[in-house]
């Protein structure tokens, strides 16, 4: 089984913020810890950043992880009435998901959904969408963990072997 990956940036990967070279944008770095922690992840299936970063930060991130498959970006297109739902980014997920399966290019048989902000509205799309979905909700002040990591491994084998 390969899930896509979805996973947030703020509350999930935590990037420590300093000063960029000679621009307004700060430079952003990861943990070692948190840099093995997407390394594995990126073994279990393709990563896709659900992020409202522009892409020149993430692609910072990227060049950290150096990751052998380039992760996807979810494209974000959040409505004013967006705010007020439990889990913000969930139409845009799930209009992306349907997206790419209507092009050919959803290559993945279920989904993980790692983000600190997960409500039940999430959890009722995940109980009805058409592939199984694992949602993981870390902490924002500590982010993802060993235990986020080891819950996909388990989701990823434990799939396979039904």
């Amino acid at each position: 089984m390969k899930p896509i990956i979805l996973l947030d940036i703020d509350g999930v990967l935590n990037p420590a913020a300093g000063p960029g070279e000679g621009g307004d944008r700060p430079a952003l770095t990861l943990t070692a810890e948190k840099i093995a922690l997407v390394r594995r992840l990126a073994d279990l299936g393709r990563i896709a950043w659900v992020s409202t970063w522009p892409a020149d930060l993430t692609a910072g991130l990227e060049s950290q992880l150096q990751l052998e498959v380039e992760p996807l970006r979810v494209v974000m297109v959040l409505r004013p009435d967006d705010d007020d739902q439990a889990t913000p980014k969930l139409r845009s997920v799930a209009r992306w998901l349907v997206r790419m399966d209507a092009l050919g290019e959803a290559d993945w048989d279920s989904v993980v959904w790692i983000d600190d902000v997960l409500g039940a509205d999430a959890r009722a799309w995940a109980h009805n969408h058409t592939q199984p979905v694992l949602l993981e909700k870390p902490t924002p002040d500590r982010g993802l963990a060993e235990v986020h990591v080891v819950a996909v491994e388990v989701f990823v084998t434990g799939a396979a072997g039904s």
